[in-house]
């Protein structure tokens, strides 16, 4: 059953019991419900339409208006986004990073990882701090407190190949997205941190 439909059956309820009142569907009152219940139905329709236009995973023309109170949409992945790209960036920007870490930091290791494997990437992630005796192993580097961190981001090249890649192309390419995961941590992690992000070869 149609919105107007119910509206029109609610309309006919309303009405007292009587000869001055037919319920014949062909009837002058009942054709004049059915007109009023259809103008019920589309400000009923709109107004749902319009609560679900503020949902930010739901919207189709708000979007602009929930980047721009985010900042978003994020520099770091170009202009050539896609409407469901933005939105899913948008959701997960309102959501927070999510993933099991110990402390509610962004420069935690566990968040780094995590964000780092939502983007498609095995990172491990590691802090420059000096060895301590009962702590540390016999191996490790002596290093000293100062607010390195290091992200050490496992890829792998693919040189140029004479018969398969053509002339103009980069001698050693990696992977997409590189460029924007290494834009996204610099805006995350907090400026006491000197980020580090070392790609190596597994």
């Amino acid at each position: 059953m149609s919105s107007a439909d119910r509206f029109s059956q609610a309309l006919q309820h309303l009405l007292p019991q009587g000869y001055a009142w037919p319920r014949d569907p062909s009837s002058v009152l009942m054709r004049l419900l059915r007109g009023m219940a259809a103008s019920f139905a589309e400000l009923h329709d709109y107004t749902a339409h319009t609560a679900g236009e503020w949902l930010p995973h739901a919207t189709r023309t708000r979007l602009e208006e929930w980047e721009a109170a985010t900042g978003l949409p994020d520099p770091c992945f170009g202009p050539l986004q896609t409407y469901a790209d933005r939105q899913a960036r948008l959701v997960a920007k309102l959501r927070g990073p999510t993933g099991a870490y110990d402390d509610s930091s962004p420069a935690a290791p566990g968040a780094i990882e995590a964000f780092c494997q939502s983007m498609g990437f095995d990172a491990e992630v590691r802090y420059n701090t000096p060895f301590r005796a009962g702590r540390d192993r016999v191996g490790r580097r002596l290093g000293q407190l100062d607010g390195r961190l290091y992200v050490l981001v496992p890829v792998a090249d693919i040189p140029f190949r004479v018969g398969r890649q053509r002339v103009g192309a980069r001698l050693v390419q990696r992977p997409p997205g590189l460029a924007e995961m290494a834009c996204s941590l610099e805006k995350i992690v907090p400026a006491r941190y000197a980020l580090n992000i070392v790609f190596t070869t597994p």
